[in-house]
């Protein structure tokens, strides 16, 4: 099982996730708030065409995550799966697009696992301010990886052992508090931001790890960096600190990068 980021922050996300070779291979696409042309060419780099997707999953209503979900599902003429709350909560998600596009619209629920070809998925419900957003799990033949950003905080999460026992794990880690403090944003969005509903910072992120995380974590993801209030190096060092502290410095650490799939190691 793989997982792409094709997109990772505030100005667009996307992200495939897939399993099995040949005509075996199952595709998921994660969230398109992304152009099209721009989703489609990344997913080219990575061997992955947009219009040959098994299903298409929605996080939650903010336009960074679902602009294009529903042009995406129309293309590949896949099902999406969303929350039936999330219908009509914005222009790009009403009821009468789903039909006029002929989407075959599939409901998610807090802890409720589907199937799509052989990945068993979980949507699991966080807490951010455009209720309901989720993260998921996936499961492929024994290996579990999670997908989780756009969360204030983890406390619910981390003691229903949701990060535990995951083999990867790509994660939300927004903002450097000092950054955020002193830089531009205006005071509410300084408060939104770092609220209980709002994003994580690299601190709250390394305790996910120090809190929540197993030995059996190989591959750590940093995802949906503020491009003004934080910068990769300082993420990353914050998390390796995290990792070294609990003993998992075997852990393969990356960035996703704001636009365009990971290219390179971070050290």
């Amino acid at each position: 099982m793989q997982i792409h980021t094709l997109a990772s922050g505030s100005t667009g996300n996307c992200a495939l996730i897939s399993a099995g070779n040949g005509g075996q291979r199952t595709t998921i696409c994660l969230d398109a708030g992304i152009a099209l042309r721009t989703a489609r060419g990344f997913a080219e780099i990575v061997g992955h065409n947009l219009s040959e997707l098994d299903a298409v999953l929605l996080t939650h209503r903010h336009g960074d995550h679902s602009t294009n979900i529903i042009a995406v599902a129309a293309r590949a003429q896949a099902p999406l799966y969303m929350h039936r709350d999330t219908v009509d909560s914005s222009q790009k998600l009403g009821k009468s697009e789903l039909i006029r596009r002929d989407i075959d619209r599939r409901d998610i629920s807090d802890n409720g696992t589907f199937f799509v070809g052989d990945i068993a998925v979980t949507a699991i419900q966080v807490p951010h301010d455009a209720d309901p957003t989720f993260g998921y799990i996936f499961e492929y033949q024994g290996k579990r990886a999670g997908f989780f950003t756009d969360l204030g905080n983890t406390e619910d999460i981390i003691n229903r052992g949701i990060f535990a026992n995951l083999d990867e794990l790509v994660l939300e880690s927004n903002y450097d508090p000092e950054m955020l403090a002193n830089g531009h944003y205006p005071q509410a969005l300084k408060q939104r931001v770092s609220s209980d509903l709002g994003h994580l910072s690299n601190q709250q992120a390394a305790a996910v790890i120090k809190d929540g995380a197993s030995a059996r974590l190989q591959k750590l993801t940093l995802a949906h960096l503020s491009q003004k209030n934080n910068a990769p190096l300082i993420a990353a060092e914050c998390m390796q600190h995290a990792l070294n502290d609990c003993g998992l410095q075997h852990v393969d650490l990356q960035i996703a990068p704001a636009r365009g799939p990971i290219s390179k190691a971070l050290f």
